[in-house]
């Protein structure tokens, strides 16, 4: 399953205990929560408007969601707060809100409050119809020389002339420019010098605003320079943004680290992700489509001040797929005094190899300087002009793709930079660190290398041979340092620098050799106790007996024994409870450059990068599986994720420098760097011994099944590749473990919709026909898969949130076909995840006792609930979960899947 967490996820960590506690039940009255403001059906609130109600003795903190639905299908907010009230902001005007609130206390949900209503009036404008200046204040004295104009945005203007003079009538203008948005930094201003200016909006027949003055200080009073971050992408108020975005703002001049915040609310009283980024970029993982975010940026530190705060809007899960919109690199956005030798570069897109360049004088390109369609994501232009401004943008080639947004630069004198020329490009780079043939380097060494004058932005690049052929890593770097997370132990690797502008000369090539990991060698297996489960007749069979069951997915366990363990014995316990004999969890967790552990350094990662694995959260695994193996559970274990929830894909592809690494498939199969991690990766889960059991991952029986991947798609690719690729991966498990299963994870898509399926029994063949890259009946006819796979989610395959008969028709002829397409080649069937986003109500009832049934009518061979939860900590997580005994405490739920479990397992 792809996760994609609300924030009530959050609760989970601020209520972390060791004990679940019955203190907030359904049954107790008293710990309804009582809403107080504003009062019920009230009308003409602010678009900014404080929710409160009444305190629960013992209450730690309070969920509480606001909707414009009654129903609550769709939420505005979903966030935890600690006190008795909320500030909704930038609300609609003349909008109906519905809200509710339930206490958290020790990790347990009291019940939700009553549903109460309120209507906003009509809005105040956040934009002006009259050009107003903001900032510097009029008549400021003592001015720093580097500082922030900024004025309030106009209504349906996006672009300004700003101008700068020395008297107040304009008679002599210093300084003209346009700007893209509501503010502007030059760098022209002089000391102690009396300065007017004003905006005023682009285009003809605009008004100038009042013209304000301003004295600048002495150096003395500029010490403290601006620190102000300015914004780049996504713009302000952009609409249908992909959730894979990443957030840009300009450098700041000796600034290395920013704080990045995203909330829900324009005031930031809940923060949903904070992070401390090295570097003007990010991109963020969770975000959840059809949401409206907000995003600011600061120098990081404490008492700097932040950005304006952005406001973006995500697109659907199909506007994602097809985002086909180029992210400039450089020049940045107002780049001034650039090379007239620049070199224009962009972000690659998905399938993308050529793409359209355009160079205009004016922002509107009403005339074009020049146009090139261009092989590659760089492309460096002739005919540049001394101090000139010039605006470009870039689009994929063909007709109907969109263009980037216009970044603006300016070019500098023929003096400047060098002495008649842009940069000293003739001068090679002298690298400083870590020096030539130097031994026993630390992984986190700084790169170092001497500035040449003139030039700002270096090159770097890093190999495993001195000839470059292929590259370890490769970065543009802002400044004569650099650090790189791509080394491994005991290598050698060589470096080299050069200036980032046409024409430049590469240093002379350095290399190292990194230290050695000191290696404790485990101890001797001792034999193995215990039976493997096989299969015979399309069956599972253990100890010579069919075996059929159902069971539940908790891919968190690893993780949380070291978060939490308590809520590691808790699952278990629960499990052991109620029947369960199989568990799905994951065994992998790669990474800090994707998915959770990019916001959480926390996250109990095993692989921290490409072949260097941590011990303690090995040994953590180990624990989790000897606590199931004595309750008597096995465990099926998919070795990776195709989505990016702790790290998957996206992680492997990181680290071989894929310049769009998430989900990317194609990537992934065919990168030889990214095959070797993951080979190792599993090479190393199946030999490593157990530090719990004594036993070889290899030879435990408490292990069901490996699967190769999690959900893994490729789409736009022939399903073949898939097949092939699974079939190696299959081969390379096998070679060094005979004794356990091995199936592919997948999620059961096909192509074409095959006549295998009762097509006429689905009112929606998307999963028949998916163009996912991927053919359940090719995957499971693979010689070395042993069972077919598949999960069911209707509501993400094209059958709705509402339970009828055309989703329960066609959930009875998914389970059918494809335990039949199983059976055709000898081969058992489970259903590895299924849910529905019901959160307890009785559409929940309504599909998971119809599964059941059929499940059991068609003596299924298994299937495992996404997921059965013993407590708060993971209930609120996906909508589909049965929580029991804590979190929603979902008895009826729980019980009538105990029975089912019963069931299951006695079928034969």
């Amino acid at each position: 399953m792809k996760l994609v967490l609300p924030v009530v996820l959050l609760l989970a960590i601020l209520t972390q205990c060791d004990s679940v506690s019955s203190d907030v039940t359904q049954s107790d009255p008293e710990l309804i929560t009582e809403l107080t403001s504003p009062l019920n059906s009230s009308v003409e609130q602010s678009v900014d408007t404080e929710l409160q109600w009444k305190q629960i003795k013992g209450a730690q903190s309070y969920q509480i969601v606001i909707s414009k639905s009654k129903s609550f299908d769709k939420a505005v907010t979903d966030t935890t707060v600690n006190g008795t009230s909320f500030t909704a902001r930038s609300l609609s005007s003349n909008t109906t809100y519905y809200w509710k609130v339930f206490p958290i206390k020790n990790k347990n949900s009291g019940p939700w409050s009553k549903v109460w209503s309120f209507t906003t009036g009509q809005s105040e404008s956040a934009v002006t119809t009259e050009m107003t200046l903001l900032s510097p204040k009029n008549n400021a004295d003592k001015v720093s020389s580097i500082l922030k104009f900024s004025w309030k945005e106009l209504q349906n203007t996006s672009e300004y002339v700003y101008q700068l003079s020395d008297n107040s009538t304009f008679s002599s203008v210093i300084l003209e420019t346009e700007v893209k948005g509501t503010s502007y930094i030059p760098d022209i201003l002089e000391y102690q010098k009396k300065y007017h200016w004003r905006v005023k909006g682009a285009g003809d027949g605009n008004d100038w605003s009042e013209v304000w003055t301003f004295t600048t200080g002495t150096e003395a009073d500029d010490e403290e320079i601006i620190s102000v971050v300015t914004l780049l992408s996504p713009v302000q108020n952009a609409d249908k943004v992909s959730t894979n975005l990443e957030f840009t703002w300009e450098a700041l001049s000796g600034v290395s680290e920013y704080e990045y915040q995203l909330s829900d609310n324009s005031s930031f009283s809940s923060v949903l992700q904070k992070k401390t980024v090295a570097g003007t970029s990010y991109s963020p993982d969770g975000l959840v489509h059809q949401k409206k975010y907000h995003w600011r940026v600061k120098v990081a530190g404490d008492g700097n001040d932040w950005s304006e705060v952005r406001t973006f809007t995500t697109g659907t899960k199909s506007d994602d797929e097809t985002t086909s919109v180029v992210t400039l690199i450089a020049p940045v956005h107002n780049a001034d005094k650039v090379s007239t030798n620049l070199e224009f570069s962009w972000k690659a897109l998905n399938g993308v190899s050529e793409y359209e360049y355009q160079l205009s004088d004016n922002s509107s390109f009403s005339s074009v300087l020049q146009k090139k369609t261009v092989a590659g994501t760089k492309y460096s232009p002739d005919g540049l002009v001394h101090q000139k401004k010039y605006h470009w943008r870039v689009k994929a080639a063909g007709d109907g793709n969109d263009w980037s947004e216009i970044w603006t630069f300016t070019t500098g004198t023929e003096g400047e930079n060098g002495g008649g020329d842009d940069g000293d490009t003739s001068t090679p780079v002298s690298l400083i660190s870590p020096q030539n043939n130097s031994s026993d380097v630390a992984r986190d060494v700084e790169f170092s290398w001497n500035k040449v004058s003139g030039i700002t932005q270096y090159l770097f690049q890093l190999s495993e041979n001195s000839s470059f052929g292929s590259l370890t890593d490769e970065e543009i770097v802002l400044g004569a340092t650099y650090k790189s997370d791509a080394l491994n132990y005991d290598k050698t690797y060589y470096w080299r620098v050069k200036a980032d502008v046409a024409g430049s000369t590469w240093s002379t090539v350095y290399s190292f050799e990194t230290e050695s990991e000191a290696y404790t060698p485990p101890p001797p297996p001792p034999p193995s106790s215990g039976s493997f489960v096989s299969t015979h007749n399309a069956n599972f069979v253990l100890n010579g007996e069919i075996l059929r069951f159902a069971g539940t997915n908790a891919y968190y366990l690893p993780n949380y024994e070291k978060l939490n363990s308590a809520v590691v014995d808790r699952a278990l316990d629960l499990f052991q409870d109620t029947g369960i004999t199989v568990v799905r969890m994951w065994g992998f967790y790669d990474g800090y450059d994707c998915g959770y552990s990019k916001n959480d350094s926390s996250e109990n990662v095993i692989q921290t990068s490409p072949g260097v694995y941590s011990e303690s959260a090995l040994r953590d695994l180990d624990n989790v599986i000897a606590k199931g193996k004595d309750r008597g559970i096995k465990f099926i274990i998919p070795f990776i994720n195709f989505w990016d929830e702790l790290g998957g894909v996206c992680q492997y592809n990181t680290w071989a420098g894929a310049s769009n690494p998430s989900t990317n498939m194609d990537f992934f199969i065919n990168n030889s760097q990214t095959q070797k991690w993951f080979k190792d990766y599993i090479s190393m889960l199946l030999n490593r011994v157990n530090t719990v059991t004594g036993v070889a991952y290899k030879d435990e029986p408490a292990i069901f099944a490996w699967q190769i991947m999690n959900e893994a798609r490729n789409r736009g690719q022939h399903q073949n590749v898939l097949r092939d690729w699974y079939q190696d991966i299959a081969q390379h498990i096998k070679s060094i473990d005979p004794n356990h299963l091995v199936s592919t994870g997948e999620e059961g898509f096909d192509e074409g919709t095959p006549s295998q399926y009762s097509v006429d029994q689905y009112s929606n063949t998307y999963a028949l026909r998916a163009n996912e890259g991927t053919s359940y009946i090719a995957n499971t006819s693979i010689p070395e898969i042993d069972f077919g796979s598949a999960h069911w989610y209707p509501g993400e395959f094209g059958f709705g949130s509402t339970v009828n008969e055309d989703m329960l028709k066609a959930q009875r002829a998914w389970l059918s076909d494809h335990q039949k397409i199983a059976q055709n080649v000898g081969k058992p069937f489970y259903i590895g995840e299924f849910g529905l986003a019901g959160w307890g109500d009785a559409r929940v009832h309504e599909m998971y006792d119809a599964l059941y049934k059929h499940a059991e009518e068609i003596k299924l061979d298994g299937n495992l609930l996404w997921q059965l939860v013993a407590d708060g900590t993971k209930c609120w997580e996906f909508g589909g979960n049965i929580c029991h005994p804590g979190g929603r405490a979902d008895t009826d739920l729980y019980n009538k899947f105990k029975n089912h479990v019963t069931n299951m397992k006695n079928l034969k």
